[in-house]
């Protein structure tokens, strides 16, 4: 079960540092993801730190919908520190010391958004329109690991920015929003000092009380996106109705119950790939492990 030759290895890495990151590892030897995972998890003697928060994750290729994010991977490499048992004291301030790194560049990337929305939004639109940064900023967990971009396969600096502009009504301000944010995302990922993601979508609060029904899996996302969102800029009244409508709807209940089986699920997973390296096989826990958008950039490597 255990990879002993691997558990060597990692421990000389460990030898005279404190703790370091899962991604540290993986680079040193060869970026063996699941065997360097599997190792550390199944030793005696090494000792992991995790200092990420999970959320919940919408995704249609699980049954059930529900699935949690950061993937067990990207939670390993980005989120966790590797130490010995002698050093896992250390291992826990070097964590919190990572976790203020990640509130850095969370708040970095939220000045990034307030300068896109006061280079392209005016007042006068945005005293008509509520905005919502939602993504890992608002967890405090973004991070600067370079990516590919879904489309074009650029590479981009990290955690996307992903903004939500709330309307009261279908007419003239949506179209005027998705122009001047879609030429914003145009520049800040072509820009090569830039390279920031920026998603977005414009939702007027009749969406909201359609997708309240929470049924299709593009209704739950944007309902959870809207519910776990953190204020912006522009008007807070527009977003306190939507945010009504939600809890009229009962979406936070409904959030916290696919959580709880979204852990459940997470939980099983690993003790059946931590036992068995065959498990990775199949369908289910290499979503779980990997998270699909997520492999081809774990093989850029």
């Amino acid at each position: 079960m255990l990879d002993t030759h691997l558990e060597d290895d990692i421990l000389a890495i460990l030898s005279d540092r404190s703790s370091v990151l899962g991604v540290e590892i993986a680079e040193a030897l060869g970026n063996r993801y699941f065997e360097i995972w599997r190792t550390c998890h199944n030793s005696s003697k090494i000792y992991s730190t995790p200092f990420g928060h999970y959320y919940l994750r919408i995704d249609k290729k699980i049954e059930g919908f529900a699935r949690l994010s950061p993937s067990i991977l990207r939670d390993f490499l980005t989120y966790t520190r590797i130490s010995t048992l002698d050093n896992f004291e250390k291992a826990e301030r070097d964590a919190k010391k990572s976790q203020q790194e990640h509130v850095r560049i969370s708040n970095e990337k939220r000045d990034i958004a307030k300068q896109i929305i006061a280079e392209t939004m005016p007042p006068d639109l945005l005293a008509q329109t509520g905005i919502l940064i939602a993504g890992d900023v608002c967890r405090n967990m973004a991070h600067l690991v370079p990516r590919p971009e879904r489309t074009t396969g650029k590479l981009v600096r990290g955690s996307d920015i992903d903004l939500i502009f709330v309307i009261e009504e279908e007419g003239d301000l949506r179209p005027e929003i998705e122009g001047r944010i879609a030429q914003a995302k145009a520049i800040y990922l072509q820009h090569p000092a830039l390279r920031e993601e920026l998603d977005f979508v414009v939702n007027t609060l009749d969406h909201y009380r359609k997708v309240s029904d929470f049924k299709g899996v593009h209704d739950m996302i944007s309902c959870k996106a809207a519910l776990e969102g953190e204020y912006l800029a522009g008007c807070e009244g527009i977003l306190n109705k939507s945010t009504d409508i939600l809890l009229r709807a009962q979406i936070p209940r409904k959030v916290i119950k696919m959580t709880e089986k979204a852990f459940s699920d997470r939980l099983q997973a690993m003790e059946r790939l931590r036992k068995d390296p065959n498990v990775i096989g199949l369908p289910r826990e290499r979503r779980l492990f990997y998270y699909s958008d997520e492999i081809w950039e774990f093989m850029l490597s």
